[in-house]
């Protein structure tokens, strides 16, 4: 299997809190759950969202940071080398 296949089905199994984790989305998407009942704490408001889109960096630096955080715990190591994550031996 591919690291592109891979990482495709995981996004879509995935794909809530990718959203939740690269715009900071206050509910949607924390934990995978359509709409959680609490909010995440490291949710931005309607308008570091807007600036965060306009600006493209911060998405940018959300979308790394997601990708760091997953190969530190958040993920199986496994997982985390099967996606392409991990570290080239």
């Amino acid at each position: 299997m591919s690291v592109m296949s891979a990482r495709v089905r995981y996004g879509l199994k995935y794909w809530r809190l990718a959203v939740h984790l690269v715009f900071k989305t206050q509910y949607f998407g924390v934990n995978n759950q359509w709409w959680a009942p609490q909010p995440s704490v490291i949710g931005w408001s309607c308008r570091e969202r807007l600036w965060g889109i306009l600006t493209v960096m911060p998405i940018v630096r959300n979308y790394q940071s997601m990708k760091v955080r997953s190969c530190i715990g958040w993920l199986p190591q496994a997982e985390c080398e099967q996606l392409g994550f991990g570290s080239k031996h």
